[in-house]
């Protein structure tokens, strides 16, 4: 069965969902569901003792390079792991294959990464210069597969026969390994890792999402591929049915905020993935409209309420609809929107846990974490207006529970008992200090699937 094929019942339950509860109203006062940055929560001060030494970890890149030996400030030695990542307790940090020296760094560049650039002491865009080019070649022919797509992984026969003590000498490298990889090649992929990392470093996302992000490419399936088609989409709907049922509710200001401090990352995480994986958008089999290539575009450049799966523009006219018809009816859409969306993406993260590609996999549960942040901000909007059981007033609709209350939430939200009349009474006003996502900020979500 297709992958959207797996999905056709979903998008069934949600559109009968929200037909089903198209006829519920409430009236009352809305809810405000304050936000804080990630930033904020990283400039709290501490009062841990300062400690004597502090690791300086990066990684060294051209693709991430695996089995290259480095040397510390203070004489401790170590080998670049899969991900290319070294530790060291002082600097300077030198580099090595064997006895080649490839250059070394005396301040940490700004997003940890150590390109050839930084080993040669030119600025990072220029990735042109004569010596940057060519230990990018040397580097790439290095690898033990010949893919330079999947991490460069140095052959241990190339360090043990390059027992000269001397530093990299861009004129000397048909001296050094047998050079497969032309200049135009080598430019290319240092140029794409270059724009990749520089994607990553500046996208506002949790640490461990940009750092498994950063990770060599994996061999993803044909269905974890359409996940990512699918998941932007769905993020952009998002985004754009929660920006719109706030121009129609503007006093609900959980749309705006979600939309805005959760949906943004959410659309750039997934862009992220799909720059690291896809070359063409004809690699996606689940494409049935008009593609739109959303790949590099920025969000507000993004042409709003329009999709390339047929599925998602559908729900979007529904959700439009029924979320339109009164406030009670948009923080329902929220509720459902939120709820479904956490069924696809327990799918999607099954789907990339069976075949090991834990950078899909973590980016998806940041998704999740968010989605499970909001079901409770639109809970608490319901509670507001005197819909006293929230998201639980729509019970089980077409086989699908909208009361959950084993979600879990972070320290900003409520006990996973939110239902009880103690945790009720926890609940700030006006929807200050709400759940939010890892990054300390709401999140809003999705619909089902076909």
């Amino acid at each position: 069965m297709s992958y959207i094929n797996n999905y056709y019942s979903l998008k069934s339950i949600l559109i009968s969902s929200i037909t089903a509860a198209f006829l519920l109203t409430g009236c009352g006062s809305s809810d405000v569901e304050n936000s804080t940055d990630f930033d904020n929560n990283a400039n709290e001060l501490s009062t841990e003792p300062l400690q004597e030494t502090t690791t300086i970890s990066g990684q060294l890149v051209d693709s991430y390079v695996q089995n290259a030996d480095y040397l510390c400030g203070d004489g401790e030695e170590g080998i670049t792991d899969v991900d290319g990542r070294f530790e060291c307790n002082s600097l300077p940090v030198h580099f090595k294959i064997g006895s080649l020296k490839l250059g070394e760094i005396s301040t940490m560049p700004e997003d940890n990464q150590v390109f050839p650039q930084d080993l040669v002491n030119v600025d990072r865009n220029n990735t042109r210069d004569p010596k940057v080019v060519a230990m990018a070649r040397f580097l790439q022919s290095c690898d033990d597969d010949n893919n330079k797509e999947n991490g460069l992984h140095i052959r241990q026969h190339v360090k043990d026969e390059l027992i000269v003590d001397e530093y990299f000498d861009a004129d000397s490298i048909e001296n050094y390994v047998d050079i497969t990889v032309d200049e135009d090649s080598a430019l290319a992929h240092l140029m794409q890792t270059t724009d990749f990392t520089d994607a990553v470093h500046k996208a506002k996302l949790p640490p461990h999402v940009k750092d498994a992000l950063l990770t060599p490419t994996l061999i993803l399936t044909q269905d974890v591929k359409n996940t990512l088609a699918y998941m932007g989409n769905e993020e952009r709907l998002a985004y754009d049915v929660y920006n719109k049922l706030a121009e129609s509710f503007p006093d609900n200001m959980q749309f705006t905020n979600i939309a805005s401090k959760g949906e943004t990352p959410h659309i750039q995480t997934v862009q992220l993935l799909i720059k690291k994986y896809i070359s063409d958008y004809s690699e996606f089999t689940n494409i049935d409209m008009d593609e739109l290539g959303y790949k590099e575009t920025a969000i507000t450049d993004m042409q709003a309420g329009v999709y390339d799966i047929s599925a998602i523009q559908n729900l979007y006219n529904t959700l439009i609809a029924k979320g339109e018809t009164s406030a009670q009816d948009a923080l329902e859409v929220g509720c459902m929107i939120e709820v479904t969306d956490i069924i696809d993406l327990d799918h999607d993260i099954a789907l990339a846990e069976e075949s090991n590609a834990t950078d899909v996999q973590t980016a998806f549960e940041f998704l999740r974490d968010g989605s499970y942040s909001h079901y409770w901000a639109f809970d608490k909007g319901l509670v507001n207006m005197g819909i006293t059981d929230g998201c639980c007033s729509l019970g089980v609709i077409d086989g699908v529970d909208y009361c959950h209350s084993e979600y879990p939430v972070n320290e900003h939200g409520l006990n996973d008992d939110s239902h009880s009349e103690e945790n009720r009474e926890k609940m700030p006003p006006n929807g200050e200090n709400m759940p939010q996502d890892d990054m300390g900020e709401p999140k809003g979500h999705q619909y089902g699937r076909e």
